[in-house]
């Protein structure tokens, strides 16, 4: 709107509509704790749902599978948090889901035995009970989750979104990455690194075909930073990140 057009219609006074992203997309990227916001003693469920919509978002995005975002309740809660289920109700029509949870269920729904199958778990499983591998695990590895936890346990919605925690684990994914190289758990690594991919690209997808609106990105801590780095890579200057405020205001 010109400062000419503004001031002819406070002179005639005339209704003055302003849309909050008339000019530039505005993302905001809000990092979840999934079951940790239960009885958390600041960052609550209720908190997160406060910050959603403190910024009036025209869409919200969660993580949940394009596939599964219209599915029912019941089936929801078989596999994803709390908050995602409860956000997705909350702005319905206005909501999208950008999750990706392997190749070979895409388009269809989750089998009932999928997680219990997959090779991913499995490995993951495996992993743990394998004491020599562990022995050679770097020790800066526990330091690393031992400070992501302590930022869990105290999160307020800035201190969980104000690029530490993501730092945290940017280092702790490198590092894992060499403790497991040439090894059968690499696949583990080549899983979680494509998943935060398929994340990016259906956030990128979706935001380039509603320009000019203000989206708001639910996603659990680990994958805010990989989400934002993508983002800002493909856009550049077309979209503005907006920062997570050091106090929530209700809607």
């Amino acid at each position: 709107m010109s400062l000419r057009f503004f001031a002819l219609c406070l002179l005639l006074g005339l209704p003055i509509f302003i849309s909050h992203a008339a000019d530039k997309t505005e993302l905001v990227f809000i990092a979840s704790i999934h079951g940790a916001h239960k009885n958390h003693p600041v960052y609550d469920y209720l908190t997160l749902y406060d910050l959603v919509g403190s910024y009036h978002p025209d869409y919200v995005g969660v993580e949940i599978r394009p596939e599964d975002i219209t599915a029912t309740t019941e089936y929801l809660k078989q596999y994803y948090p709390l908050e995602m289920i409860e956000l997705s109700q909350q702005y319905k029509g206005a909501v999208f889901g950008f999750d990706w949870l392997g190749e070979q269920i895409t388009g269809m729904q989750i089998p009932t035995d999928y997680f219990k199958n997959l090779n991913i778990i499995k490995l993951q499983h495996a992993l743990s009970a394998d004491e020599k591998l562990k022995n050679n695990k770097p020790a800066r590895l526990d330091t690393l989750t031992e400070q992501q936890l302590q930022i869990v346990k105290t999160a307020t919605p800035f201190t969980l979104n104000n690029g530490q925690y993501g730092m945290l684990t940017r280092e702790k994914d490198a590092l894992e990455e060499q403790w497991l190289a040439n090894t059968d758990y690499m696949q583990i690594v080549d899983f979680n690194k494509k998943r935060d991919k398929k994340i990016a690209d259906n956030i990128i997808e979706f935001v380039s075909e509603n320009k000019g609106k203000r989206i708001v990105l639910v996603m659990g801590a680990d994958h805010r930073t990989f989400a934002i780095e993508n983002v800002k890579q493909h856009f550049g200057d077309e979209v503005t990140i907006m920062p997570v405020a050091k106090t929530v205001n209700k809607p």
